[in-house]
């Protein structure tokens, strides 16, 4: 196992428990439920023949830059293929495809996770994941950074098109989800978790509740039940906490990150007041239940008092987001769909800080 695989786990009690919108964990509680995985992707496009852990660069190794967004879709196909060694897309893309972006330059036990927060429900084809996280974890500097994305940031999802980025898992699986995140923001995904609402309420119950701060009032209905919501600290229960994430109407998705972060850390400091990462190898038992992951036990333990030196100091977890200054709002003129157009030259500035070298 690689340095990079053997660390990559330092801070799994995180997204753990981190559960943003739709998840469980810790509890164990919920009968039967278990998680279907989106479609497999048969053929990965980062795979080479040289066998290296990401896509070889094209010789030229600079991104072109993209179309400027306008209000006149470009409809017309790309001149020249820009997505590489990555699958070409099968459907056509209402904008351009832009080229990849650069590849940031992470150390080698630098741990990035995606987590995905999934709008599955029974007997419901297909579905969304409408909460979408990196975590990073860098061990030599002790910190942790988070970054979230809007779900309809427009993006170029290999082997389809340009599409919302809450589709990819549907498509294609976590696999594709971590081509897409590479691909658009140039972040290497070591490790997933996929989660969904079955587990939430119960996940927040288990922890006795949580306490989350509320920056503004909100006022939104929630599963029949009409929320409000006002400034300072309050106390959550498991149903609550789920209609703040996911609340929408009264404010923005890019609102919705913000909140989605707040009660990830307010999960994660409940979970340590109770003495959690003591108990790891029984929560991950309950975990790995109901959860999809491609994690190990195997990894964790080994690498607890890392998450200890976090759980310590809430000051070295950093927070980012694509915000409205790194999006342009559009409309999908043959659908109609409003989605995000990013602004690659924003977006590229935030990485640098969010992930410095």
């Amino acid at each position: 196992m690689t340095l990079r695989k053997s660390i990559r786990y330092s801070l799994f009690l995180l997204p753990v428990l981190v559960s943003v919108g739709c998840s469980s964990a810790l509890s164990g509680l919920i009968p039967g439920a278990a998680q279907a995985h989106g479609p497999i992707v048969t053929t990965d496009p980062l795979a080479t023949a040289t066998g290296t852990p990401f896509p070889p660069r094209p010789p030229t190794g600079t991104p072109l830059p993209t179309a400027t967004a306008t209000a006149t879709p470009l409809a017309t196909p790309t001149a020249a293929d820009p997505w590489g060694y990555y699958a070409a897309p099968i459907e056509p893309s209402a904008i351009d495809i832009p080229r990849e972006m650069p590849i940031v330059p992470f150390a080698d036990n630098v741990v990035n996770f995606v987590l995905l927060g999934s709008d599955q429900r029974p007997f419901t084809g297909g579905h969304r994941t409408d909460t979408m996280m990196v975590v990073s974890l860098d061990p030599t500097r002790g910190t942790a950074t988070l970054l979230s994305m809007p779900r309809d940031l427009y993006v170029f999802i290999p082997g389809w098109r340009v599409d919302r980025i809450n589709v990819a898992d549907g498509r294609g699986g976590p696999d594709l989800v971590e081509q897409t995140i590479l691909y658009n923001l140039g972040i290497p995904i070591d490790f997933w978790v996929r989660i969904n609402f079955g587990g939430f309420s119960t996940l927040v119950n288990s922890l006795g509740g949580i306490e989350v701060p509320i920056g503004r009032s909100y006022a939104d209905e929630c599963g029949g039940t009409w929320m409000t919501f006002s400034p300072g600290v309050r106390y959550m229960d498991g149903f609550t906490a789920l209609c703040y994430t996911r609340m929408r109407k009264s404010s923005s998705d890019f609102d919705r990150l913000r909140r989605q972060q707040e009660v990830v850390l307010a999960i994660f400091s409940k979970a340590i007041s109770l003495d959690a990462l003591s108990h790891l190898p029984d929560l991950y038992s309950q975990y790995i239940s109901l959860v999809d992951t491609d994690a190990g036990l195997d990894d964790v333990l080994p690498l607890v008092p890392l998450g200890a030196q976090i759980a310590g100091d809430f000051s070295q977890i950093r927070r980012f987001s694509i915000d409205t200054t790194m999006a342009t709002g559009w409309r999908v003129p043959y659908s109609g769909a409003s989605v995000q157009l990013p602004n690659r030259e924003a977006i590229l500035a935030m990485l640098a800080d969010a992930f410095p070298e």
